[in-house]
Formats: C-alpha cells, structure tokens, sequence
C-alpha cells in the first residue's frame, strides 16, 4: 500500500513523501490516526501540482538572488569608523555592519574575523541555492 504522509513519520519518512507500507499498518496506524492518507490519482495530481510549483517558486527565487548579487558586486560599500593615527580602528567592523549597510542577513557575509584597519576589502557572500559573489568594501578613518 502506498502512503502520502501529512506529518513526519520517525523511520519511515517526513511530511509530503508517498512511502510503501504493509496494508494493515497503513490502514490501522498511519490513515487512522492521520499522518498520512491513501495514495490515488487525486493525490498524485496534487503531488506532482505542488512539485511543479516549489520549482517554479525555487527558480524564481534563484533569478531573485542572482539578480541582487549582480546588483551588490557592482557597488562599492563605505563605512567610516573612529580610528586612531595610525590607522587602526577604535572597535572592528563586523558583518553585522556590513548586512546593515546592504540591508542583507548577517549570514550571509562570509567575513573571517572583524575588520580591525582602514583600507579596502573583498568580501565575500553565500546565498541559498549555492549563490556566491563578491564586492568591495573601503573602511575609513571619520
């Protein structure tokens, strides 16, 4: 008997997958107290609908992305800190500071440590779907 399961099911699956199971635990457990219904074309209509659907959601999403990153690399972000004579900063210059400014997530920035100088940087982002890019960053003193 195939199962499309509404909830995860420990062992066996997690909510949204048509697993195959004997026709007494599918009847008895599963469809009897909910966490999942009998598979038949209605379902698989439905299935194969919202798959088509989260792609097409997922490939917009990536377009969205990519777009912004393309938008991002081409910029040139300051930020002016306190710093002393020599340079150095009163303070760092974290992520956090930088999502601020491009008004992104903080985890997006790939930032190893905090930025303790004045000068110019190349930081790194990470995105979802596997969407990277780069842009530059100039600290200076105020």
């Amino acid at each position: 008997m195939q199962v499309y399961l509404l909830k995860d099911l420990p062992g066996r699956g997690k909510k949204g997958d048509i697993i195959n199971v004997n026709d007494g635990y599918g009847r008895n457990f599963i469809i009897k107290n909910k966490i999942g219904t009998a598979v038949d074309n209605s379902v698989l209509a439905r299935v194969q609908a919202q798959k088509s659907s989260e792609a097409f959601h997922n490939a917009e999403e990536i377009k969205a992305l990519k777009e912004k990153v393309a938008e991002i690399e081409k910029t040139v972000v300051t930020i002016a800190v306190s710093a002393g004579v020599s340079g150095k900063l009163f303070g760092a210059v974290t992520a956090s500071d930088i999502a601020s400014k491009l008004g992104i997530d903080k985890k997006n920035i790939h930032l190893p440590e905090p930025i303790k100088a004045v000068g110019s940087y190349r930081i790194k982002m990470k995105f979802a779907h596997g969407i990277e890019g780069a842009f530059n960053l100039v600290v200076e003193a105020k």
